[in-house]
């Protein structure tokens, strides 16, 4: 067809921008015909920035001041590039911050159009083939069953509970098919906002996107397995003071775009935990975008290896990002994103014949992460729970039966948050490794593809995090703050557009120049008051400026900083 010609004729110039699967289904595609795409725009945000000026922070301060951030980040990084397409045939357009990037369904030669920018950075395909992880069996309990669920008593959670620790002050986000809020044993525990409006959390597919109500039952499952408070006679829940988020998303094939959407609000809105049992085919870019920024942000994620075993690499998207911490198995260490992988084992502990198994390659698949090959792979699952035979919350009321890595999943997620209710500023790495280090070992002593590091224990896990003060890299709340703190420049060498970051702790007039190699002033980018806090700026580099090494300055009250940027035209 006529615009895949032109691809082909462009080769040189798209190569690399737009994905080889995209180009494949632009070729088969008719005339005008709609494609669902992910476009990445240019705009990292610099994370040596953010470390340094999130010193002396909370953890829940940390990811408040990540979320703004990144937010700025997108909106100045994308803006030339929407309002290039604000004519063109585009539908379902869906900016997003977690990927500096944004979805939407449009035509080949928008497309094409788009992969020609100096600003795109990547295009891929949006829908991908996500789905919810079906249970793969499901029973009604005998009449008259009551008791504590023999999942939650095997990773030994009442033990936490009677230390005083139940998930209170921690909010779960379970990004499923909704939860049934009106559930005895959840409807205590769920989410409100109500001087923003939002009620148990968010609908982000069909129907009222204030109301997140299950309407097939998985939702409500897992959410009881994370908090369920026992009201109607089975304690359910890892948790059961946790605060459940519900946040609805598409869970029919393909809708990846809303399982980002919904990672974005429960970061935005404070969830420091969230858990996920859906799978994707895996090399989703998009995906592990979203996962390296929640990490990022402080937000750890638990998410579901998939139903496709007992084969060898089988684990699905994103649960085959990398973990937040690396286990000494782990030979070879590539990229971190946010999430926790999780297989399913039974009440004996033995592994679930359906527990999907790694290992997960990333090599040659996926720009830019080349960090996984087959012959330095990443073990995956990361860790073990319950999925067999789980007792949890029913849609409408009472109790099921479920089997798979979804029922896994929300027994680590309720673990997370018994370990941030003893320990409020444990950071992501720290609750992956502890998580790990003290799950009982069902094998060889080594953490492998089968069952990860061994079957969580929430009772030596919290004793561990009991242990821990303070954040990362050996800073406290309360520490000072450091003085003003300007990012790197994106993308560097530049050659039309710069964007960087800059945090002041002082608000007052501000100056940020540009000086060449001999100190001379170039240019001046911000001449005027600057609030306290992060900002965000893109700048278009003046037509004469030349190539070579230049410095930005800025100058606050707060102090000056410096970042260095080499333009190349």
């Amino acid at each position: 067809m006529k615009v895949f010609l032109v691809f082909m004729i462009a080769g040189l110039s798209v190569a690399g921008v737009v994905q080889p699967e995209l180009q494949r289904q632009i070729s088969l595609a008719a005339p005008g015909e709609f494609i669902a795409i992910v476009v990445h725009v240019h705009g990292a945000l610099d994370t040596d920035w953010i470390e340094s000026a999130s010193i002396g922070m909370t953890r829940a301060e940390r990811q408040q001041f990540v979320v703004s951030a990144l937010k700025a980040n997108a909106q100045l990084s994308q803006q030339a590039v929407l309002a290039s397409i604000s004519d063109e045939m585009v539908e379902q357009l869906t900016p997003f911050w977690l990927v500096n990037g944004f979805y939407c369904h449009t035509t080949p030669d928008v497309i094409l159009k788009l992969s020609l920018r100096s600003d795109v950075r990547y295009i891929e395909r949006g829908d991908v083939g996500g789905h919810l992880i079906e249970p793969v069996d499901s029973r009604d309990p005998a009449p008259g069953e009551r008791a504590v669920a023999w999942g939650v008593t095997k990773i030994n959670a009442p033990q936490v509970w009677d230390m005083g620790y139940e998930g209170q002050g921690v909010i779960v986000g379970v990004i499923d098919t909704g939860v049934d809020y009106n559930h005895p044993d959840l409807h205590s525990n769920m989410w409100h906002d109500t001087a923003a409006g939002y009620h148990y959390g968010y609908n982000f597919y069909s129907g009222n996107p204030l109301d997140p109500m299950d309407d097939y039952g998985h939702g409500t499952h897992c959410a009881g397995t994370v908090a369920g408070m026992g009201t109607q006679g089975t304690e359910t829940g890892v948790a059961p003071s946790a605060t459940i988020m519900a946040l609805r998303i598409n869970y029919y094939f393909g809708g990846e775009a809303t399982w980002v959407e919904a990672m974005e609000f429960g970061a935005e809105n404070g969830a420091a935990v969230l858990s996920m049992s859906l799978g994707s085919y895996t090399g989703v870019a998009f995906l592990r975008e979203a996962e390296e920024a929640l990490q990022l942000a402080g937000v750890i994620h638990s998410v579901a290896a998939g139903n496709s075993g007992p084969g060898s690499g089988t684990i699905l998207g994103s649960g085959d990002c990398p973990p937040p911490w690396f286990h000494p198995n782990q030979t070879y260490h590539g990229g971190n994103s946010a999430v926790v992988t999780v297989g399913a084992t039974d009440s004996n502990d033995t592994m679930a014949s359906f527990s999907s198994r790694g290992p997960v390659t990333w090599w040659g698949s996926v720009a830019p992460w080349y960090d996984y090959s087959a012959a330095n792979p990443l073990i995956s699952p990361d860790i073990s729970a319950p999925g067999v035979d789980v007792y949890s919350t029913q849609l409408g009321g009472g109790y099921t039966y479920m089997s798979g890595t979804s029922m896994a999943t929300p027994h680590v997620a309720g673990v997370m948050a018994l370990m941030l209710s003893a320990n409020p500023e444990l950071t992501v790495a720290q609750i992956d490794s502890i998580i790990e280090m003290t799950a009982l070992d069902l094998g060889a002593g080594v953490k492998n593809n089968t069952y990860g590091a061994g079957r969580i224990d929430a009772y030596q896990a919290v004793l561990a995090a009991l242990q821990l003060t303070g954040l990362e890299g050996d800073t406290q709340p309360g520490a000072p703050f450091p003085a003003v703190v300007l990012s790197a420049v994106s993308p560097n060498p530049v050659s039309g557009s710069a964007s960087f970051s800059i945090y002041s702790p002082d608000a007052g007039d501000a100056q940020i120049v540009l000086f060449d190699v001999a100190g001379r002033t170039v240019a001046r980018v911000h001449s005027g008051n600057l609030d306290s806090g992060s900002h965000s700026f893109m700048w278009s580099l003046p037509e004469n400026l030349g190539n070579g090494i230049y410095f930005l300055r800025a100058f606050t009250p707060a102090g000056t900083a410096v970042s260095r940027m080499t333009v190349v035209r």
